[in-house]
């Protein structure tokens, strides 16, 4: 026995509606609203195109990698710090660095 399909002719006898009316409905109400470009909020210093990578969440100031061993206690010390206070390793080490350089200097 062979399916039944239903034609678009059959679709339209049943809904009451013609492939005409279908379209335009169907097209109406997905068509994209696009805001004017003076209405959107602009950023300065933002440009459409988006750079690769992670957001910078630094204050601006450059940014350098550097590698260094640390003991496998305090290591483990500070990734457990840094689950507590919901902050991250980098904040904490960089924390206790300025604290320590500012006791340093006087």
């Amino acid at each position: 026995m062979a399916k039944k399909t239903l034609t678009s002719g059959l679709l339209g006898t049943v809904t009451g509606l013609s492939k005409e009316a279908e379209s335009v409905s169907t097209n109406s109400a997905v068509a994209p609203v696009e805001m004017p470009k003076e209405v959107a909020p602009e950023i300065p210093g933002q440009s459409d195109k988006r750079r690769p990578g992670r957001p910078s969440a630094n204050s601006g100031e450059p940014e350098i990698c550097v590698t260094f061993k640390l003991p496998d206690s305090l290591a483990q010390e500070i990734k457990m710090l840094a689950v507590v206070e919901r902050t991250t390793q980098k904040e904490i080490i960089t924390a206790a660095l300025k604290e320590y350089i500012s006791q340093r200097v006087k």
